[in-house]
């Protein structure tokens, strides 16, 4: 256990910013504590409930260190960039991350020009020092403590090209004059998240290469690579992504041997059954099993966040359901932004698609499985669709958009039965409602993969 520790503002440093180790040691230190137990804070501090000052409370009092103004990391002798992320209690009793690591700010201007070898996210990044606070909304920031011991981050050898991958691809949209379609389901680790006001307010930024202005973004590891991080799981199976083979073409060689091969024959393959003829996610649990090899999971799909949905198509190419979503609130969505609301997280994420279809003879074969996500056009539309269901649920929350009125997305109830219900801003009791892709955007979808 981390001893008892005491330091005012005005006492010298307590560790040597030329060293790494000396940095993580001081760090250490915090561990089981708030910030307002470990050190005597000034009393007029302002904001303290502020998201994301938390960090900038550690590094100016508890470090008592000023941050470079440019590129360089915060504690640029030692080469170290200090990050301070939220962590919360899964019910299971382990400690989750609570978002996304955000790293650094994307430059529209500056990335266009740089190479990977010298980039100024990986110069800044490189080594992280990451300390976790246990996350609460009703608790001051100075008084959150840091629940899990600092992690001293570098890139592993075996991120490093997936990594570098993504970093190329966001450049890449730039370069493009696309830096407004980017989307964190380009990529698999490193994401593009949106960091900025949100709504109607936000100034969008210039690009180097388009006149249609761009919502600020930010380099960040998805929120899974940031729980392998704190989970340190050693025993998930592997795609054996490499320099030379990428997941996509790592997934689709593990799933290879079995298309065309109907679902018996591989349960049989693997020895794994159905319990009965109403065994739910049986078409899931097979896939997984192919994907892990044998297997319960993949850490290149759980690092990446990867929604892996299976589509079950008829006999004449359709899905046999639409791709439904988590259920929304009918009176918190009223108070809501687009670019915070549940549904466009989800589909900014990556998906891998496993499709199963129904042949003449009525056996289900495995056809196809593909990496997805959402075009920029389509992400407008169900922008335009999460808006609509808005504005309705306002008036009217029996009357929302339906599927022929939006070629991508609807909504219709999503519920355990009849008795499932939420209060809507009228006052009465209604199904609750969730957003569904539809079955026609869905086959159109999986043809494109």
């Amino acid at each position: 256990m981390p001893s008892n520790i005491s330091i005012s503002a005005n006492e010298s440093f307590g560790y040597d910013k030329n060293s790494a180790q000396s940095i993580y040691n001081f760090a250490l230190l915090l561990t089981d504590k708030s910030l307002a137990e470990a050190i005597v804070l000034p009393e007029n501090l302002e904001n303290l409930k502020d998201r994301g000052k938390l960090g900038t409370l550690v590094e100016k009092y508890y470090f008592k260190h000023e941050p470079p103004n440019d590129h360089n990391p915060d504690f640029a002798e030692a080469g170290v960039e200090l990050k301070v992320t939220g962590v919360i209690k899964h019910g299971s009793g382990r400690y989750v991350a609570k978002e996304r690591l955000v790293l650094t700010m994307i430059n529209y201007d500056h990335i266009v020009k740089e190479s990977w070898e010298s980039n100024s996210f990986f110069n800044k990044c490189k080594k992280m020092l990451i300390m976790f606070y246990l996350y609460s909304r009703d608790i001051p920031v100075i008084d959150r403590k840091f629940v899990l011991s600092p992690l001293m981050y570098e890139i592993p050898e075996s991120d490093l090209p997936v990594i570098r991958a993504d970093w190329e691809k966001i450049q890449s949209k730039v370069i493009q004059g696309r830096a407004h379609e980017l989307s964190e389901g380009d990529t698999f680790y490193l994401g593009a998240c949106r960091k900025g006001a949100g709504g109607v307010k936000e100034k969008l930024k210039s690009q180097p290469f388009s006149t249609v202005g761009a919502p600020g973004r930010a380099f960040s590891f998805k929120q899974g690579y940031l729980n392998q991080l704190i989970s340190n799981v050693q025993d998930e199976s592997d795609l054996g992504v490499t320099g030379e083979v990428s997941i996509e073409e790592a997934t689709q060689s593990r799933f290879a041997r079995f298309l065309g091969k109907s679902i018996d024959e591989i349960s049989i393959e693997l020895n794994h059954h159905k319990r009965d003829k109403n065994h739910k996610n049986f078409h899931r649990e097979i896939a997984i099993k192919i994907l892990a090899n044998g297997g319960s999971s993949v850490s290149e799909i759980v690092k990446a966040g990867i929604e892996m949905k299976t589509v079950r198509l008829q006999s004449n190419g359709k899905p046999k359901e639409s791709m439904s979503f988590p259920a929304f609130d009918f009176i918190e969505i009223l108070s809501e932004i687009w670019e915070e609301s549940v549904f466009s997280e989800k589909i900014e994420r990556k998906f891998l698609l496993v499709v199963f279809t129904t042949g003449p003879d009525g056996k289900e074969r495995l056809e196809k499985v593909g990496y997805w996500n959402m075009p920029y056009a389509d992400r407008l539309e169900a922008e335009r669709v999460w808006h609509d269901t808005q504005r309705r649920s306002a008036l009217n929350a029996h009357d929302l958009p339906g599927m022929k009125e939006s070629h991508v997305a609807h909504v219709r109830p999503k519920a355990k039965d009849g008795s499932d219900k939420a209060l809507t801003p009228q006052g009465d009791m209604r199904t609750k409602q969730c957003f569904w892709l539809n079955a026609s955007y869905i086959a159109q979808v999986v043809a494109s993969i």
